[in-house]
Formats: structure tokens, C-alpha cells, sequence
């Protein structure tokens, strides 16, 4: 019999517990970090000062831009002064990529290598090196559409590994895995939703062993799960083409489903007070990562610049669900369709873009460009702006204001309120798209496809 954990080189039995993730609200970070997908999932920084304007002529002291060894959609990850950030590399993605980088200097501290277990043929239409990795003070936890999973010490040294695809089988679909883990408490949870047998997963992070796996509906979903408390219990928050579940967190019991969702397959979910917030691209919407060159055209003509059962089983109901972009109460049980269901809108689209929620407001970016402010109480849109390219990074919010980073360089940063208006407009250069950025203090962490860039503000 085959042994699914690989290398076991530390002693972890004395590991602290950290807990970086979103419960029902927003959460400080501990200094210096930005731990997962979104930071800790809401993609709210606190850093005390974040460059909102910046000149790109000249050196600065601090900026630095550098090359990476392969191409990759990830996020970057800090824990105090360390960057970690993954790719994939070869005509076939066979090769993986972990680099741990200095926070301050840009300078490779240490990188590791792996030979991928599912290979692939590289290509635009295909998820590369898209699982964003979470990070924790006592190891950096990666995950590849590969189906490898890998958990290293901060000195880089392999606690433990594993391959979900060898025990499971291999992803199914035209675009690939793009889901990124999370940390709750002891566990190290995966989302595995394609076009073949689907499940979610949680690992002992100590040692790679499966604590829980359950069932899901083969559903195609590229976006990635979150925590939320409800009462004493934590859920972890499900979204795929179709649907949204909660699962219990201790066993994976499903707590709650709603069904007969539309274009929900990309965006990932965004807690707000007590109820979470699923995006929709719109009903013809493919989502994941197809057409990375290239755009979309299933938006809606929004225009631009102006105001305003039990659930203990997986299934599939036949009936239709709301439509559109849709606000869920989080204590519901089974079939929570008739009875939480806060507001839908098929007016409100969210493209590759998770949707940010700051002061009351929800903050989408379409597929094409056009940001909504749409009231989170009710669902209706309170303005729109059209911003110079489309965006595939997660807006960041920072006190009162909305930061934007465009796929093509452009950053444009909103104030966080019901009267729309431009705080500041900036750019990076770049010849890759930008999948990603990363808040830490006084500075922004942002990848672009084959590199990663830190930016400060200009010297006055």
C-alpha cells in the first residue's frame, strides 16, 4: 500500500495553534503578515501606512522587481519579513516552484523544487501555479493543480507532502485547478470541485493525514472556501458552479446548501455581520481561468461612471436558485432557499475578482472592467466606475479606501463611500498580467506572472 505522507523531517508535536483566518467580521493581522488567499479571506489590510500614490521613475529605496523561475496566477504570502510565493515551470507544468523571499531586500532566501504529479500542456486556457499558499508561524502550507500538496518549515525545511490526484484521481476539466487552501485551527483544508469526482478535505497540518473528507456534487469551481463562526462551531463556506455549502469544520458534516446558483464559479465568498456574500459573472458566465489572455465578453452592459432535505448529504436540487449575485445568512440548516436568503441581484456581477466589503458597501469588479458600490443591506447598486483594463487581482481595502490593481499595471484607488470618487490613479510596469497583490507595511507586495515587485511611496 502506497504511503501517502512522503517526508516527515520535523518534530511538530509542540506547534502552536494559530488561527489565521475570517470569522464573522473583519480581523487584524499579526504585524507584518498577509497569511493566505485574501489575507486572512476578507482582503482587508491593517497596516498602519500603504503607499496610495507612487512615481515609477527612478529607484527607490526599497522597491525592488525580480524574475521568478517559472510562471505563476498565486498570490504572495508574508509572515513578518519573509515572502512566500509559488510557480510552475516546462512545456507541461512538471515542474513546481517555492520560493521563500526577503520582505525588505527582494534577495531568494531559500527555493525548492518538485516534480509535478498530473502534468498538463501549458497554456493560457490552463490554471498556472493559481493556488495561493497560507502560511502560519510554524510552516508555509502550498498547493498545486498538480493535486501535490506540500507543507515547509520557515527555513525550508519538507515536514510533509502528499498528492491528492495519486489518491483520488486526477482533475477533470478544461481550465484546471485553481482553489486555495486555508488554515482553521489544526486543519489544513483543500477544495477539490471539478468535473470529476469532487470532495473537500481537511488535513492534520502537523502531519498530512486526513482528518476529515466529504462528498461534494461534481461541480467546476475555481474559487476558494472560507471560515465563519456560527455560535460555538465553526463552517467551512463552499462555492461552486451551482451551489454554496457549509460544512461543519470538526467532522464535515453539511450543514446548510443553497442550489440553482448561475455564473458562480470564480469569485470566492465574502463574509459580512452574519451572512456571507457569493459573486455571480452572469448566467452564461465559464469562469476559471480561460482566456488569461484574453477577456470575457458575457458581461452585462452595465454603464460606466455613473450613480447609481436534512443537508447531511451532498445533492443537487432541480429547482432553480436565485439569480445572480447573491447574500446567504450563515445559520441556516439544509436547504436554506426560501429562508435565507437576504437579496439577489443578476444586476450585481463579479468576474475573476473576489467582492470586497467595506463600510456597508460590497465592491465588485465585472469581467470588463466596471467596478459596482452596491449597498450591502439591500443589493442595490449605489454607483459604478469604469476602470482602464480589467482586473484580475482582489481588490484591497485599507481605512477608507479601495486600492485596484489592474491586470495591465493600472491601479486606481476609490474612496470606500456612497459618493464615488478617485483618491489616486498610479501604475506599475509590467508585461505580465497582474494575478495578485499582498499588503504589508508601507509597502505593497504584487505578482505578476513571472515576477513579484515591491512598491513604496516616492520620497516627497
Amino acid at each position: 500500500m502506497k504511503t501517502w505522507i512522503k517526508s516527515v523531517q520535523l518534530n511538530v508535536a509542540s506547534w502552536m495553534l494559530v488561527t489565521p483566518l475570517i470569522l464573522t467580521g473583519s480581523i487584524g493581522f499579526a504585524e507584518e503578515t498577509w497569511t493566505g488567499f485574501r489575507g486572512n479571506g476578507s482582503s482587508q489590510a491593517s497596516a498602519a501606512s500603504l503607499p496610495l500614490k507612487w512615481e515609477m521613475r527612478g529607484r527607490v529605496e526599497g522597491a525592488w522587481d525580480i524574475r521568478l523561475p517559472g510562471y505563476g496566477q498565486s498570490s504572495p504570502v508574508i509572515w513578518k519579513d519573509r515572502i512566500f510565493v509559488t510557480a510552475v515551470s516546462g512545456d507541461n507544468k512538471e515542474t513546481l516552484h517555492l520560493l521563500a523571499v526577503d520582505a525588505k531586500t527582494g534577495e531568494i532566501q531559500w527555493q525548492k523544487q518538485h516534480a509535478a504529479t498530473q502534468k498538463v500542456k501549458d497554456s493560457d486556457n490552463v490554471s498556472r501555479g493559481a493556488p495561493t499558499p497560507v502560511v502560519c508561524d510554524e510552516a508555509i502550507y502550498v498547493a498545486f493543480e498538480s493535486g501535490d500538496l506540500f507543507a515547509y518549515s520557515h527555513t525550508g525545511d519538507l515536514i510533509w507532502s502528499r498528492s491528492f490526484v495519486d489518491e483520488f484521481g486526477e482533475i477533470k476539466g478544461p481550465h484546471g485547478y485553481s482553489s486555495s487552501p486555508v488554515l482553521a485551527d489544526d486543519s489544513f483544508v483543500i477544495q477539490v470541485t471539478h468535473a470529476g469526482p469532487s470532495y473537500v478535505m481537511a488535513l492534520n497540518r502537523n502531519d498530512g493525514s486526513t482528518k476529515w473528507k466529504v462528498d461534494h456534487p461534481s461541480q467546476t469551481g475555481w474559487s476558494s472556501p472560507i471560515v465563519a463562526k456560527v455560535g460555538d462551531r465553526k463552517h467551512l463556506i463552499v462555492n461552486s458552479s451551482g451551489s454554496v455549502r457549509a460544512f461543519d469544520l470538526q467532522d464535515g458534516t453539511q450543514v446548510w446548501f443553497l442550489d440553482g446558483l448561475k455564473g458562480n464559479s470564480t469569485a470566492s465568498p465574502t463574509l459580512w455581520n452574519d451572512c456571507v456574500l457569493i459573486g455571480s459573472g452572469g448566467e452564461r458566465e465559464g469562469g476559471g481561468p480561460r482566456g488569461r489572455g484574453g477577456e470575457s465578453s458575457t458581461e452585462s452592459s452595465t454603464s460606466a461612471n455613473t450613480p447609481a432535505n436534512n443537508g447531511n448529504s451532498p445533492t443537487v436540487a432541480a429547482t432553480t436558485g436565485p439569480r445572480g449575485s447573491v447574500l446567504v445568512r450563515i445559520d441556516g440548516k439544509g436547504d436554506v432557499k426560501g429562508s435565507k436568503v437576504v437579496w439577489a441581484s443578476p444586476k450585481v456581477q463579479a468576474g475573476y475578482a473576489s467582492p470586497l466589503v467595506v463600510n456597508d458597501l460590497a465592491f465588485f469588479v465585472n469581467r470588463t472592467g466596471v467596478v459596482q458600490c452596491v449597498d450591502m443591506n439591500s443589493g442595490e447598486e449605489v454607483w459604478n466606475y469604469r476602470l482602464p483594463s480589467a482586473v484580475w487581482a482582489s481588490p484591497v481595502a485599507h481605512k477608507d479606501n479601495v486600492i485596484i490593481f489592474c491586470k495591465d499595471g493600472a491601479v486606481v484607488v476609490l474612496a470606500a463611500s456612497r459618493e464615488q470618487r478617485v483618491v489616486a490613479e498610479n501604475s506599475i510596469s509590467t508585461t505580465d498580467i497582474v494575478y495578485g497583490v499582498a499588503a504589508s507595511e508601507g509597502a505593497w507586495i504584487v505578482r505578476k506572472g513571472r515576477g513579484l515587485q515591491r512598491i513604496v511611496a516616492s520620497p516627497e
